[in-house]
């Protein structure tokens, strides 16, 4: 049996599954303590990961570090952060293949990715020593393989093509399908997706009256958190509740319109429109019950289970 991980490497969260097992799921930020204390308890959520004579704190506990690196603001698909998050999703031995999701088709970034992982890697995770070979690195499209498996499963509507339409942290793909798997079109879009509504929302005249009044500067990263959350507070005070439902309609509307008149002439003959993606669930209440409308039950795992399911 060829040992095969899973990774969907996002802008603001990462997940990876090791075939047979359930998926680990951790926030996109990592913050370099080698040479500082500023370490707390280990957890399973958020790990230590010594790897390159470094010794990296990733996820949760590192996005309250001072100065986190995160893949929102800096750029999922460097090394910097494919090989710590791609390896720490490990926690036994492995040697096999990697199955590695991707926006889009990119020859210098799986280039790069792939010499990057291909090679025998020691990580130290938690404190526990682990010896990984990766033999080869296999690149899948994002929201395409969801799309697939969820016209296998019975959950779209076989007698129409699909309008597909994955909302990451930063970025936001589209396709439509037709039940047989052909891709009558697609795109990824850059910086669209829970950034920009972070983005929205800093720049709207509360959270700007806010930052004059005390001098502060809202950073995207911490915003997405907010919003992922449902507190709708920035840190403990600044408070933007009254103005989120607005801005959330007015963003999603807004990327709804772009994308249906985009793919206009080939939406024809589309009865299903699929929503995954980590910001798929802000909208649930609104799309609950409209026809044609289908979001999974974990729609940011759509992509993970899908290459599972391969």
């Amino acid at each position: 049996m060829v040992n095969v991980l899973c990774c969907d490497i996002g802008n603001y969260s990462s997940i990876t599954a090791l075939k047979g097992e359930k998926p680990r799921v951790m926030r996109s930020v990592f913050q370099d303590v080698t040479y500082t204390s500023a370490r707390d308890f280990d957890t399973e959520e958020s790990p230590s990961v010594k790897l390159d004579n470094k010794v990296l704190v990733l996820g949760n506990r590192a996005a309250k570090q001072k100065n986190p690196q995160t893949a929102a603001e800096r750029g999922k698909q460097l090394p910097e952060f494919v090989k710590p998050f791609t390896l720490a999703g490990l926690r036994s031995n492995f040697d096999g293949t990697v199955r590695f999701l991707v926006p889009e088709r990119s020859h210098w970034e799986e280039d790069t990715i792939r010499q990057t992982l291909i090679a025998d890697h020691q990580v130290v995770v938690n404190g526990r020593n682990y010896r990984h070979r990766i033999k080869n690195v296999e690149f899948y499209l994002e929201t395409d393989v969801a799309v697939v498996n969820a016209y296998k499963n019975g959950k779209l509507d076989m007698d129409g093509d699909t309008l597909a339409i994955d909302i990451g942290g930063g970025t936001t793909n589209y396709v439509v399908m037709t039940p047989d798997g052909e891709i009558l079109t697609r795109r990824s879009i850059p910086k669209v997706g829970g950034v920009s509504l972070a983005n929205d929302i800093i720049n709207s005249d509360l959270m700007q009256s806010y930052a004059k009044r005390d001098n502060v500067a809202f950073k995207v990263a911490k915003m997405m958190d907010a919003i992922a959350d449902a507190s709708y507070l920035y840190g403990r005070k600044y408070d933007f509740g009254s103005i989120f439902p607005s801005l959330l309609e007015n963003w999603f509307n807004g990327l709804i319109d772009s994308i249906t008149t985009a793919a206009n002439d080939y939406l024809a003959d589309t009865t299903n429109i699929m929503l995954i993606g980590g910001c798929a669930n802000l909208v649930r209440q609104k799309l609950s019950g409209k026809p044609g409308f289908y979001i999974p039950v974990d729609p940011h795992l759509s992509n993970i289970q899908a290459l599972l399911a391969m």
